[in-house]
């Protein structure tokens, strides 16, 4: 008669799931006061690490079901281990282990007969850190008892099974070493001594190929149990001694803008503006006609007309003087320059006059004959010049004289002590010539006496008082009609920082840029769009009032170079 053997079935789960509570348990409370420093985990990531555990085991008997694991015969194994965390989650190791295994030889628990046998494991395991899983990841560092899971795959080579003694009275046996491959799972817990020693324990439970006991019957897998407690080694460096933390730095700059004081100009009385220009008209030799076509001249008149008319924009303007003064060049005799000077400063007197239908009692004119300061000036400085005096050309490409030539540079200081002596005009004529052996002159003479040939021109008019409607267009098309009260209601005539009220101060700035009161109120429009550099610039000219250093202040608290501090709702300053 054959005995049916009990089919092998897993082991009830209560006794796993009770330790896995109280693993998870342990996990999540919090360490006291005295916790071990873990300062080798780098953001929770444990380094490379070796293990060492050893403990006992129960495997499964073919013979005998899972309700009666705890009658199993005990045995024990140990096992080193290589791993490391590669995300403070996941990690890696692999176990070389070795048991000693032992099982019954009969169906009943109680008889007493056993057979043992060994094996050598090798398993590589994914570990996950249950511990860093419910731990937020700030603290990961500072948890002493730390719990991973862990599943692997490996093999085993069971070997020594005994020779005289049955493995089994009913069920066939091979006492053959054989390789077995296998699977497990299980947990580990550690606790942390040192910061490169911890105290630990495993559980696991492995399944096997069928015949590692020894038996083939029954189920297609053999399994074991397996519990132990080792010690754990961490590679890394010693723990660095605490480093003082650097202070904390705070930016106290201020961010709020505060009420700026913002400075009314005096109303201006009768608004007088002039405007300046300076002719460079070509006339024929030793003629005092103004040709309207000759040579440069309808480039030179449509420019002096341009300036003219940009100053007598609307009819109300009232021109009250305009006042004229002609040059002429030095290589001619003193009379006949004389004459020229004062008839091509006449010649363009009467070309105003009819073009712009003028009063003749609205001009007054002078004549300087010959223009040796200008001369000298070019002379001395050596620069190519764009401009006469403090008079530019409406146009920058306009070159009023190129650079100066060798002979000229070379001869500086000689030419200088002809001009500068008390020689009549017609005796420094001829002494010009001869220096260099004429070369000078003649450069001179056709570089830059031409523009010694010119007529200045200063025109005076009056303005009328604009209302804000209006002002608010001059503003940007003729500023220089508004006076600075007026640009300032401008400014106040438009919203708290609008783009208009910054327009109209900076605006008023750069049309007096003299004006203390219309740089501080360029000052307070930076600051109030936080262009703290542009602030300053302003500042610089914006004198030294009382409300003048309280912007400057100001600034510097916002840039974070002074300090300050609020008592009730008003700032005050260190």
């Amino acid at each position: 008669m054959t005995t049916r053997l009990p089919e092998t079935t897993f082991p009830p789960l209560s006794l796993m799931k009770q330790l896995l509570l109280i693993i998870l348990l342990l996990t999540a409370a919090r360490p006291g006061s005295a916790a071990v420093d873990d300062s080798l985990r780098l953001h929770g990531r444990d380094p490379l690490y070796v293990q060492l555990y050893g403990g006992f085991n129960k495997s499964a008997n073919e013979h005998l079901p899972w309700s009666e694991f705890t009658g199993y015969p005990w045995s024990g194994g140990l096992f080193v281990g290589l791993g490391r965390e590669t995300t403070p989650l996941w990690g890696w190791r692999t176990a070389l282990r070795w048991n000693h295994n032992k099982s019954r030889n009969v169906p009943r628990c109680e008889h007493a007969d056993t057979w043992s046998w060994h094996s050598v494991e090798l398993f590589g395991d994914a570990t996950f850190d249950l511990t860093d899983a419910l731990t937020p990841r700030n603290k990961r560092v500072s948890r002493r008892l730390n719990v991973k899971a862990f599943a692997g795959i490996g093999g085993a080579f069971a070997y020594s099974y005994p020779k005289h003694t049955p493995l089994s009275y009913d069920a066939p046996y091979n006492r053959s070493s054989k390789l077995c491959g296998a699977l497990r799972a299980g947990l580990t817990a550690t606790f942390t001594l040192h910061p490169h020693w911890r105290v630990g324990t495993e559980f696991s439970h492995t399944l096997f190929t069928d015949r590692f006991n020894g038996v083939e019957q029954g189920g297609a897998v053999d399994m074991r149990t397996n519990f132990k407690v080792g010690l754990t080694y961490l590679f890394g460096r010693s723990p660095e001694k605490a480093v003082a933390l650097a202070p904390v730095v705070y930016d106290t700059r201020l961010r709020v803008v505060p009420p700026l004081p913002l400075a009314m100009p005096m109303a201006e009385g009768e608004k007088i503006r002039t405007v300046a220009g300076r002719a460079f008209l070509d006339f024929p030799v030793n003629e005092t006609v103004i040709h309207p076509d000759y040579r440069r001249n309808p480039e030179e008149l449509r420019r002096i007309r341009a300036t003219i008319d940009s100053a007598l924009f609307e009819p109300s303007i009232e021109v009250r003087h305009i006042a004229l003064h002609g040059y002429a060049s030095p290589e001619s005799p003193w009379d006949n320059n004389t004459r020229l000077a004062k008839g091509r400063t006449e010649a363009l007197k009467r070309y105003l006059q009819r073009h712009y239908r003028m009063d003749a009692d609205l001009f007054t004119t002078r004549f300087t004959p010959e223009d040796w300061q200008n001369l000298r000036d070019f002379i001395a400085t050596g620069h190519r010049r764009r401009v006469k005096g403090d008079i530019w050309y409406e146009s920058a490409l306009i070159l009023e004289t190129p650079e100066p030539s060798t002979e000229v540079l070379s001869h500086r200081s000689e030419l200088l002590e002809v001009i500068d002596s008390s020689l009549e005009p017609d005796a420094k004529e001829a002494e010009l010539k001869k220096v260099g052996g004429g070369k000078p002159y003649r450069w001179l003479l056709k570089h830059v006496y031409p523009g010694l040939r010119h007529t200045d021109y200063v025109i005076e008019y009056k303005v009328r008082r604009y209302p804000i409607d209006e002002a608010r267009r001059l503003i940007y098309t003729h500023p220089e009609a508004l006076s600075l009260e007026e640009m300032y209601r401008v400014a106040l005539s438009y919203a708290e920082g609008a783009d208009g009220r910054t327009d109209a101060l900076l605006i008023a700035a750069r049309q007096y840029p003299d004006s203390e009161q219309a740089n501080l109120n360029a000052a307070c429009a930076c600051v109030r769009a936080k262009r703290l550099r542009d602030a300053n610039v302003y500042l610089q000219k914006a004198g030294a009032s009382e409300q003048a250093e309280y912007v400057r202040h100001v600034v510097e608290a916002m840039q974070g170079t002074r300090s300050w501090h609020m008592e009730g709702s008003r700032l005050c300053f260190d």
